[in-house]
């Protein structure tokens, strides 16, 4: 079996986030700008990864030696400029949060993401955030999701 790189692993979850109601646009880790291009827009990027020992008493692997290998994949939701109240605001990020949400439900079965060798993923967590982006900075009201993936 091929394990996914990590370039295939965010184009896939990007790919597939893209679809979600609302989006104007998204963008992967080798797309990302310096300015809002528009909103509301995803950024999906890696975070971080740890590769195992692939030792002979891996109990993922039934003692098959494979090196698993498990990143945190982010994807910040821009959903709109703050300024224009709190009430606003939210009532454009809670139905795009629902959107990515529903996106994830449809993940449940293999291949997840539509890529082949990746082998779980989750528990997907997010949080709301204010990003400050841009030069000159502006704030953005959004969410921010961790998806952990697990290769092997």
């Amino acid at each position: 079996m091929t394990v996914p790189t990590l370039v295939q692993i965010c184009n896939a979850i990007e790919a597939a986030l893209s679809v979600a109601t609302g989006l104007t646009n998204s963008q992967a880790y080798d797309e990302l700008t310096e300015a809002m291009v528009d909103t509301p827009m995803l950024q999906v990027y890696p975070e971080d990864g740890t590769m195992d020992a692939g030792t002979a008493n891996d109990r993922s692997s039934f003692g098959a030696g494979v090196r698993q290998t498990d990143f945190t994949i982010l994807a910040d939701l821009y959903a709109r400029q703050r300024g224009s109240g709190i009430g606003e605001e939210m009532g454009a990020l809670v139905p795009l949060i629902d959107a990515i949400l529903d996106v994830f439900r449809l993940q449940d079965t293999k291949p997840y993401f539509s890529l082949e060798g990746l082998q779980a993923f989750g528990p997907i967590t997010f949080r709301r955030v204010n990003f400050v982006y841009g030069d000159p900075q502006t704030s953005y009201v959004g969410a921010r999701f961790t998806i952990p993936v697990k290769v092997f």
